[in-house]
């Protein structure tokens, strides 16, 4: 009967070392997936400049202007922009106007 109570004693305190042990490398875990998670949200990435477009609108509009002259040339996204800037203007005004 002794040995059989040393046994499980010896038994029970490897399933407490092993719950510590376990619980240590998860708390660290944790900690470093918060620490990775920080330094993500102030990197530069395509994930977090699309957020930052995302929250800016006019950010977003600048970097579409600036895109499209790049890719088709300046001369004919200058129209497009100013009648669209125009239209949007208009159409911002009118519903202020009817608004009010």
């Amino acid at each position: 009967m002794n040995d059989i109570s040393e046994r499980e004693a010896l038994v029970l305190d490897r399933l407490a070392l092993a719950r510590a042990q376990l619980l240590a490398a998860n708390l660290e875990l944790r900690d470093m997936q918060t620490r990775k998670a920080q330094r993500s949200e102030r990197a530069l990435t395509l994930s977090n400049v699309g957020r930052a477009l995302l929250d800016a609108p006019m950010v977003s509009l600048l970097a579409s202007i600036v895109l499209g002259s790049l890719i088709v040339g300046p001369k004919r996204v200058v129209p497009v922009v100013m009648r669209v800037g125009v239209s949007a203007w208009l159409t911002r005004t009118v519903r202020a106007v009817i608004g009010h």
